[in-house]
């Protein structure tokens, strides 16, 4: 086979010799995706990360990002890249609001956890550091719920973070999951720097998003889609 060819079929999932159905959902569906679709992770990872040299695009980029995944998840094959691009301008200016709360969230509760180092060991200083977990926590749950959201369904900034609230009450299994994801690559990138950054740099953001995809995609259609197309019925 061809160099050409045998890059190609690595890019594009291509796995002539697998005869069995592919996982549809669950842990086994992600790991079927990262090792069939690893060049298609790599290049919109990178994508993604040129998109978010702005700063002010990155709620925008993320979104799209999640929009590309959750088609790789679901179908094998993610939206193409003229689409991402499009996809991340029609979201621009409604994902800026979410973009701030979950950032303003994230800084102070850093600023309490810093804070917290002023009281010098005492039951206020445990208080303040606590809350300031409390916080940043909550602003994990809300980033990670809000951007699929936007993502997969077409709904007022003030529906989808109703939406967000009501699956932060109901889905405690799944917040935890969350949590631990995120917290897990947080730690693989401290543990293993600076040997860490070139994986990040290839995968890393599309590989977490692709995991919390995989979490809220059956999430999302038990709780809200199917409900709905219920309802229609």
């Amino acid at each position: 086979m061809r160099p050409s060819k045998k890059f190609m079929d690595w890019y594009m999932g291509s796995n002539n010799n697998v005869e069995k159905e592919p996982p549809r959902s669950g842990v086994k569906r992600v790991g079927y995706v990262l090792l069939n679709y690893t060049g298609k992770l790599v290049v919109i990872n990178i994508i993604f990360l040129l998109c978010c040299i702005p700063v002010i695009t990155i709620p925008a980029a993320l979104t799209a990002l999640n929009r590309y995944l959750i088609q790789l998840f679901r179908v094998g094959y993610g939206v193409n890249i003229s689409d991402y691009v499009t996809e991340m301008k029609a979201n621009l200016i409604k994902s800026i609001p979410l973009g701030l709360l979950c950032g303003v969230g994230g800084v102070y509760s850093y600023y309490l956890m810093s804070l917290s180092n002023n009281f010098e060991q005492t039951s206020l200083g445990y208080i303040v550091w606590g809350v300031g977990w409390i916080i940043f926590l909550i602003s994990i749950l809300l980033g990670s719920y809000s951007f699929v959201l936007l993502a997969m369904l077409d709904l007022t900034l003030v529906n989808i973070l109703k939406n967000v609230f009501i699956l932060m009450a109901v889905e405690w299994k799944t917040n935890l999951k969350l949590i631990f994801c995120f917290l897990g690559m947080i730690g693989f990138i401290g543990i293993l720097l600076p040997y860490s950054i070139i994986p990040i740099l290839l995968v890393g953001a599309s590989v977490n998003q692709l995991m919390i995809c995989s979490m809220l995609n059956s999430v999302v259609n038990k709780r809200i889609i199917e409900p709905y197309e219920r309802e229609k019925i």
